[in-house]
């Protein structure tokens, strides 16, 4: 019996998840705008999208067709707080990071914004665009821009 093509049908107890993610993609965008800590930033981008992508596949068409869903979905996004992000040990960061070679930084900074692009197409496709939280939105926009 193959249980990969098995339907799946949201759960409740499966949302949270977005809130993780939500959270996920936020404190990496912050750590990419900041110009710091790429290593963390990069694994933190990572788990987002890796998070939303299996919540997208549990909700399969549900998320944009079904309003119970689409409410229950935007109440834990709405709810999800943004940490501050201290910039001036981000600046420490940043100088220390800058002892390494910078190809390497440049690679590890662009893995960083391709998985903050996947997350947001992934919040895009399942209708969650106003959620999206704003440092995502900056870091998307300037990753885009300066590529």
């Amino acid at each position: 019996m193959n249980h990969s093509s098995k339907k799946l049908s949201p759960n409740q107890d499966d949302l949270p998840k977005l809130a993780v993610a939500l959270e996920y993609a936020d404190l990496s965008a912050a750590l990419y705008l900041a110009g710091g800590s790429d290593h963390a930033a990069r694994l933190l981008a990572a788990a987002a999208e890796e998070v939303l992508g299996e919540l997208a596949k549990l909700l399969g068409g549900h998320a944009r067709n079904n309003d119970a869903v689409q409410t229950l979905l935007a109440r834990i996004a709405l709810r999800y707080q943004a940490p501050l992000i201290d910039t001036r040990s981000q600046a420490a960061n940043r100088q220390l990071q800058s002892t390494g070679p910078n190809g390497e930084r440049d690679e590890v900074r662009a893995a960083t914004a391709t998985y903050l692009r996947a997350a947001w197409y992934i919040l895009e496709s399942m209708g969650l665009e106003a959620v999206i939280p704003q440092r995502l939105q900056k870091a998307v926009d300037q990753s885009t821009i300066c590529r």
